[in-house]
Formats: C-alpha cells, sequence, structure tokens
C-alpha cells in the first residue's frame, strides 16, 4: 500500500471535475454569540431532524457539544433544550444494529487554558434526555471510528500518535468478532494502513457500509506549511472490510477556495475543512463540514464513492 501525500491527492483533485450540486452555509440560533462548526450530519431521533455540532467562543477552543433541531420554515438550526450539555469536542455518530452511539473528543486543559491531552470518548445514546457512558479510548487519540458489518463483525479505525505509533497521525484498521472486543488493547494494537507519509496526518471522520458490501470511508488528510498554518482536506476511500485491502484509493473531495468564503478562528485555521459526516441517498452524497474553525457548511455531490 502505497504513501498519499497532500500535493498529490490535491493535484489530482484540480485535475478533474467533480460537480458540487449544492453549497450553502448553516444558520444556528439561540448560542450567545458562540461559533458553531465540526458538525456530525443529521438524524431523525423522537420525530425531531437533529444535527450535533462543537460550540465554543471565538478566542477559546473549551467547548461543548449542543444538539440542534431544524425549522424547516425558516431553514434554521435551533438548540434543543432538553438535551444535556456535554462537554466534548468534534462529535459524530456510530449507529450500529442494536445501538446509536454519540462520539467526540474529550480535552483536559490546564489551569491556564492550553490543551494538555485528549482522547475518544463513545457515549449510548437512550434519549434526548439521557446519554450514559459506554467506551473510553486511549489518551492521545482522536478519530476512533467503529461501523457494524452485514457479517456481525465490528470494523475498527484507530489513530495512533507517537514514535513508532503512527508519528503525527496515521489510520490503523482492524476487524473485531464483537462489539465485546472493544478494547483499550485493541485499539492500540490495530495494524496501520500506513496511507501518509510521515511529515502528513490524517484521520478517519465517518464509516459506512456501501451497497457491495465494501466500506466507504470520509476522513481527511492534512499538513503543516512552512508558516506553520494547518492545511485540512475531506477524503474518500473504500476499503474491503474483511481483508483491510484499499479497494478505492484516497481522493481529496474539497478543498478552501471550492466552498463559500467566510471567517476563520484564527489565520492559521483559514484553511481548515474538518468533514463531519456524509449522508447517501441514491446516487446523491450530502456532505457536511466544519470550515475555519467557525462555521458549517453543507455540499451537495454526486456519489462520493462510485
Amino acid at each position: 500500500m502505497g504513501k498519499y501525500t497532500v500535493s498529490a491527492l490535491l493535484k489530482a483533485h484540480r485535475e478533474k471535475t467533480r460537480s458540487v450540486l449544492e453549497n450553502k452555509r448553516l444558520s444556528f440560533i439561540n448560542i450567545e454569540g458562540q461559533d458553531v462548526y465540526n458538525p456530525a450530519y443529521p438524524i431523525m431521533l423522537e420525530e425531531k431532524l437533529v444535527l450535533p455540532a462543537r460550540v465554543e467562543r471565538r478566542e477559546s477552543e473549551v467547548s461543548r457539544i449542543v444538539m440542534f433541531e431544524q425549522d424547516q420554515v425558516q431553514d434554521i438550526w435551533k438548540p434543543i433544550r432538553d438535551f444535556p450539555t456535554t462537554n466534548l469536542q468534534d462529535p459524530f455518530w456510530i449507529q450500529l444494529d442494536t445501538m446509536l452511539l454519540l462520539g467526540g473528543v474529550h480535552v483536559d486543559f490546564s489551569p491556564s487554558g492550553l490543551v494538555q491531552s485528549w482522547n475518544t470518548v463513545f457515549l449510548t445514546y437512550n434519549s434526548l434526555k439521557d446519554t450514559s457512558l459506554f467506551f473510553t479510548g486511549p489518551k492521545g487519540m482522536k478519530d476512533l471510528r467503529i461501523c457494524s458489518l452485514p457479517c456481525g463483525k465490528i470494523a475498527l479505525f484507530t489513530r495512533p500518535q507517537g514514535k513508532n505509533k503512527g508519528g503525527i497521525g496515521q489510520i490503523g484498521y482492524s476487524l473485531l468478532d464483537s462489539l465485546h472486543d472493544l478494547t483499550i488493547n485493541a485499539v492500540e494494537n490495530a495494524p496501520l494502513l500506513n496511507i501518509f507519509s510521515e511529515e502528513e496526518w490524517g484521520g478517519v471522520n465517518h464509516a459506512q457500509v456501501l451497497p457491495d458490501g465494501t466500506l466507504g470511508v470520509l476522513g481527511h488528510i492534512a499538513c503543516f506549511s512552512s508558516d506553520m498554518h494547518r492545511h485540512y482536506y475531506p477524503m474518500t476511500f473504500v476499503i474491503d472490510p474483511l481483508s483491510g485491502y484499499l479497494v478505492k484509493e484516497p481522493s481529496i473531495i474539497l478543498e478552501r477556495r471550492d466552498l463559500l468564503p467566510g471567517p476563520s478562528k484564527r489565520p492559521d485555521l483559514q484553511d481548515v475543512i474538518f468533514p463531519g459526516g456524509c449522508v447517501l441517498k441514491n446516487d446523491i452524497s450530502i456532505l457536511y463540514l466544519g470550515v475555519g474553525d467557525v462555521e458549517v457548511q453543507k455540499v451537495v455531490f454526486k456519489n462520493l464513492f462510485a
């Protein structure tokens, strides 16, 4: 399996035409001057179309997950008051055969507000008024995802970091016999796909089973430029879940200039696009993105995994 770089994938992206059917900025109300970004994707819960997203002040990274419901008449999203605020970042859904999980990143801050450590947390969704802890991932790991397979097994994607563990951030993949096998040891020992160069990193944001039984993966690849600005690009690839081999190679699907112009949290985050999830409807892909660490944009494509 080869290494994929931002420069090569970006060049390939710019050489092909991908049809964008719709691009819009989502509007949120009743958030007291805070930014809403890095969403999951909306799903129907208790007769509401519900979208989890990260909410925080422009000058801070201390955030919480807020559940928003859609007001279709006004085309706005408003907080669901009864949902308990969860002090996590970057929410995501995991829809299993027997349960629904809400995931996010737990961050430990120093007294001065500096980030000290982080890990991925899975919560069991019981209702809009009740969630409970299901699994806590290892320290220092974001982008931990699982996906139910038709055969009954569980696909596990990891993103270790550190010397001899994936460098800045590689994607790991393994197959679990059941949810009972989801342990810290299983996460830490998942074999690496090794698809990124040592100077770059990436992770999985959303994985789902495609009609042919393969796994469609929405993720990101990222790098620093010489001025230490961050550059994040949404990418897709397709994997055979049983062998772990790539069926369709990674490709960048968007860059910042393809989206609506707008602000960023800081100048070094202007080129950050964080894909929260992809809803597939027949031959259409509906993508929800955090942009510039301050806003949410929705983009509709032809099928991204075809």
